[in-house]
């Protein structure tokens, strides 16, 4: 499979909202509850990717989509750490959804990679991201790649559904 690294464009919206539901339904299934995930709406998530995408002053410098074989798969989000005791010299994995049917084409991986180095880019020495407790599957794919719990742990509340979730933190080593 062919996977290519790309900064989004307006015309993505739909692709990137299809994958962003997709990637939660599945991979969270039996960790979220069932009808949290059925609710979840590509036509909601759609207006919000294209809002975003469609805003002249958002800054997308900290996004990146993975094309597998031609088609919109996966992206990450990058960037300022978004906490409110967040230390301004430690950056965020913010996001990296990949679609189910794209999971073991290196696509994760590379947009894994594209984001320590984009972090690293802009300064950080250091970054956190947030995942969902019990994703064992996220969990190990972020250890194989040097992330580690730090030890910090908050319960995400979203539509009522409490969402715990364990904080990991990689540093990045000067080239």
């Amino acid at each position: 499979m062919d996977v290519v690294l790309r900064p989004p464009t307006l015309a993505d919206a739909a692709a990137l909202a299809e994958t962003h539901v997709r990637a939660w339904q599945v991979g969270y299934r039996g960790v979220l509850p069932d009808d949290f995930l059925a609710a979840l709406s590509v036509e909601n998530r759609y207006r919000q990717w294209r809002g975003w995408l469609d805003d002249a002053t958002a800054d997308h410098g900290g996004a990146i989509v993975a094309d597998v074989d031609g088609v919109v798969r996966g992206f990450v989000l990058f960037g300022t750490w978004r906490d409110e005791d967040a230390d301004p010299a430690v950056g965020e994995l913010q996001a990296l959804n990949v679609h189910p049917d794209a999971w073991g084409t290196g696509a994760g991986r590379a947009l894994l990679q594209a984001a320590d180095h984009g972090l690293a880019a802009l300064g950080y020495g250091e970054a956190v991201l947030w995942v969902v407790t019990g994703n064992a599957r996220a969990r190990r794919f972020y250890e194989i790649d040097g992330w580690v719990p730090d030890g910090a742990s908050k319960v995400d509340d979203r539509d009522a559904v409490p969402i715990p979730e364990v904080r990991y933190r990689k540093r990045f080593v000067a080239a």
